[in-house]
């Protein structure tokens, strides 16, 4: 017998219907649709096992659960239809549910569902025409700089959604000593979306270009381009919704010996479309001041790197930035975490953080490998970083 597996009924049926919902569901697909793919033989087997009408019993909600992963009740109702068939019958239901473990042991993808989830998910705003100006808590200061590197996609307005909610939320924080500053790049071939950003920024930046969108490039150009220098640094990402205690506990944190760089995550929530909506309505203007989880359901992405991370100034002028050798998605974030373990004590933080919905692209293939011949760890630019002409000169 293999100790490394799932013995409790209730968990046992909790990680088959959960890995269906992965197999099934495209918001699973896009959380990373790289570790999506990975796990994908297993769970076409587990599919074909569950829904084997013949063989199980409990196969109709298996198929139900397949046609309509987004569904809780769909969910609840095979979990609640496996659980009295392996409490009597373990070893009959040990290839399913070793299945279903060795699908969780292989993938970095989670199926979150709260208690709290109904049926009912609410209707998805339109693209904002106007964006609600909450009252910023405290002044603008020089503790923290919060970079957020901003391009709208188009499509349905999802992302512009999320920034606002994200902008609206770090306008909504507790006290922090000494004051911090939000600062929004715009990379684009006009600045498109201002008149909507810099109302919730204390800061505005727009960096011209047309082409690939490079994450790298924006956040240096916020930090270098800056009227403040601030002393600690946070690439956040514009689909973040950050808690109310965010920006004051993840300065905090600098305070502890040896702290040069964090992230404040272990695992990130990646919401779907009826929770996303769900939660720029919950922590918006005159809301709360963090999200409940029991409310939420999405897709846990275990062990990210990009999204969010803190570090001081000093580490940021000393590795010279991001790698602006990086253009469209992929290498980025990974590199600037390599360079800070290399750099520095970089801590990880268990925060409860959410990623909004947004559609994705899939990348082409061209596109996915463009960044593959860039050796990680060997950024050292030959002259300032940031420049906001730099696509201008090229």
């Amino acid at each position: 017998m293999s100790w490394l597996r799932v013995t409790d009924p209730s968990a046992a049926a909790r990680l088959v219907a959960d890995s269906l919902v992965i197999h099934a569901d495209p918001h699973a697909r896009a959380t990373n649709p790289y570790h999506w793919y990975r796990t994908q033989p297993l769970t076409e087997r587990l599919a074909r096992l569950a829904g084997d009408e013949d063989a199980a019993p409990f196969a109709p909600a298996a198929r139900r659960l397949l046609a309509a992963p987004e569904r809780p009740e769909h969910h609840r109702a095979l979990v609640a239809a496996l659980i009295p068939m392996i409490e009597k019958f373990p070893e009959r239901m040990r290839p399913l549910t070793d299945l279903a473990w060795q699908t969780t042991q292989r993938g970095r993808i989670g199926h979150h569902l709260g208690a709290a989830v109904g049926p009912d998910a609410p209707p998805a705003p339109s693209a904002p025409a106007t964006a609600p100006v909450p009252e910023r808590t405290g002044v603008p200061g020089p503790a923290a700089q919060v970079v957020v590197p901003f391009r709208d996609g188009g499509g349905g307005g999802e992302r512009l959604r999320n920034l606002l909610a994200c902008l609206a939320a770090l306008r909504d924080q507790d006290e922090v000593p000494g004051g911090y500053t939000v600062t929004v790049v715009e990379a684009d071939r006009e600045p498109r979306r201002r008149e909507l950003i810099a109302p919730l920024a204390d800061e505005y930046l727009f960096a011209p270009h047309p082409g690939a969108f490079n994450k790298a490039w924006v956040v240096n150009a916020g930090v270098a381009n800056s009227a403040v220098r601030a002393e600690t640094v946070c690439v956040f990402d514009a689909d973040l919704l950050p808690d109310r205690g965010f920006v004051a506990r993840s300065l905090a944190r600098f305070r502890e010996p040896g702290v040069g760089a964090f992230l404040p995550y272990r695992d990130m929530l990646y919401l779907d479309e009826g929770s996303s909506v769900r939660a720029v309505r919950t922590r918006g203007p005159g809301g709360e001041p963090a999200l409940d989880p029991a409310a939420l359901r999405g897709f846990w992405m275990r062990r990210p790197v990009g999204g969010c991370v803190w570090l001081t100034r000093e580490v940021f002028d000393r590795i010279g930035g991001m790698d602006e050798r990086y253009e469209n998605w992929g290498g980025e974030d990974v590199d600037l975490v390599l360079r800070l373990q290399s750099a520095t004590a970089l801590y990880a933080y268990d925060d409860f953080m959410v990623h909004l919905h947004h559609p994705v692209r899939p990348l082409r293939p061209e596109e996915a490998r463009q960044n593959d011949e860039i050796p990680y760890m060997t950024w050292k630019p030959a002259g300032p970083i940031g420049r906001l002409d730099r696509y201008l000169v090229e």
